[in-house]
């Protein structure tokens, strides 16, 4: 009998740390993450893998909370890629996307975006509906401002500017729309003036 029961209370001790070293696990492929039940893959990595095409295969992992497809040459998000609305951490820096993907206004849940050096010269309206961002990482775009729905993700604390070319006048009219946030610019331009 103590037998059992000492067995039962080391099982009981240990499952709970195998499904939290699972949610810390970070799948580096595709492949790999297909080797356990989708609804357990919580974090991947596809940065440097050359990919020029989003692949839709990482739409079956619902459960996915990070996302991580930095330079790779990316230029569009499927438009059902509201399904991963588990997503917390999406990064997709060091790709060539040239306008902002729409579909990701969709995802609610997202935490931290990160679109620096991108080739994106607008972004949209609809990234007021991101109200859980914390963490918006657009630098080294050719964006010319921020439209007035930022002022609406009001857990918003760090924005990361460098690089874009805002002269002093639009710095300080981003400032004014969410004073509350950290922002970083770079040494306004007004060259043409």
């Amino acid at each position: 009998m103590k037998v059992s029961v000492s067995l039962f209370l080391v099982i009981i001790l240990i499952l709970p740390l195998k499904s939290v070293s699972q949610q810390n696990y970070l799948f580096t492929t595709i492949v790999d993450a297909n080797s356990v039940p989708v609804d357990s893959v919580f974090r991947l990595d596809l940065s440097k893998n050359k990919l020029i095409e989003f692949p839709l295969a990482i739409l079956k992992f619902k459960n996915l909370k990070e996302l991580y497809l930095s330079k790779n040459k990316l230029t569009e998000l499927p438009q059902n890629f509201h399904v991963l609305n588990q997503l917390e951490v999406l990064d997709l820096s060091k790709n060539k996307f040239t306008k902002f993907p729409i579909s990701l206004c969709s995802v609610t849940s997202l935490k931290q975006l990160f679109m620096g050096r991108n080739q994106m010269t607008v972004i949209p309206e609809c990234i007021g509906q991101l109200k859980e961002l914390v963490v918006l990482d657009i630098w080294y775009n050719q964006i010319d401002g921020l439209p007035n729905s930022i002022s609406n993700l009001k857990k918003l604390k760090n924005l990361d500017l460098r690089g874009v070319n805002f002269n002093s006048i639009t710095q300080a009219k981003i400032k004014a729309l969410i004073p509350w946030c950290n922002i970083e610019f770079d040494t306004g331009c007004d060259c043409a003036n």
